[in-house]
C-alpha cells in the first residue's frame, strides 16, 4: 500500500490486517525498491517513517481512534472504498455478495460504527482523523 496517511491507528491496523507492504508517498525511491524486493521475496515491509510513527504513537497520550471499532474485514472494505473502488469491484475482488458489501453488512455497519453517512465522509475521516485527547 502506498499512501499519504502514515499515522496510527490506520497504519497499524493495515499491517495487522496482513498487508505485505506499507509505504508513505514520501518514501525515498531506493526504499521503494527495497520494499518491492522484500515483498516479492515473501517478506513484509513497512517504511521507516511509518514504523517510527507507529512506535512514537505508543508514547503519546491516548487519542480518539475512530477505526479501532472496525473488524479486519470492515477495515479492508473501508480502505477499498476510500481508494475509490466501486461496490461491484469490492464484492467481486473479495468474492462476497453485493448485498453483503453494500446494504446489509459491511458498508453500512462501517458508517454506523463511525457515525457517518457517506463515502465522502468516510474518505474525509480516513484523510483527517480526529486528534481529540480523551
Amino acid at each position: 500500500m502506498l499512501t499519504i496517511y502514515t499515522e496510527n491507528p490506520l497504519s497499524a491496523r493495515v499491517m495487522q490486517a496482513r498487508a505485505t507492504g506499507y509505504l508513505s508517498k514520501a518514501t525515498a525511491p531506493h526504499e521503494v525498491i527495497c520494499a518491492i524486493r522484500a515483498v516479492n521475496s515473501g517478506k513484509r515491509y513497512i517504511s521507516s517513517n511509518i514504523a517510527q510513527q507507529i512506535d512514537l504513537s505508543r508514547l503519546e497520550p491516548q487519542v480518539e481512534k475512530p477505526f479501532e471499532c472496525l473488524s479486519e474485514r470492515e477495515l479492508q472494505i473501508m480502505l477499498m472504498i476510500t481508494r475509490g473502488k466501486k461496490v461491484i469491484d469490492i464484492y467481486e475482488q473479495l468474492k462476497l455478495s453485493p448485498k453483503t458489501v453494500n446494504s446489509y453488512s459491511y458498508r453500512y455497519r462501517i458508517f454506523s460504527k463511525l457515525n457517518i453517512s457517506s463515502d465522502v465522509e468516510l474518505t474525509h475521516l480516513a484523510s483527517h482523523p480526529p486528534r481529540v485527547v480523551q
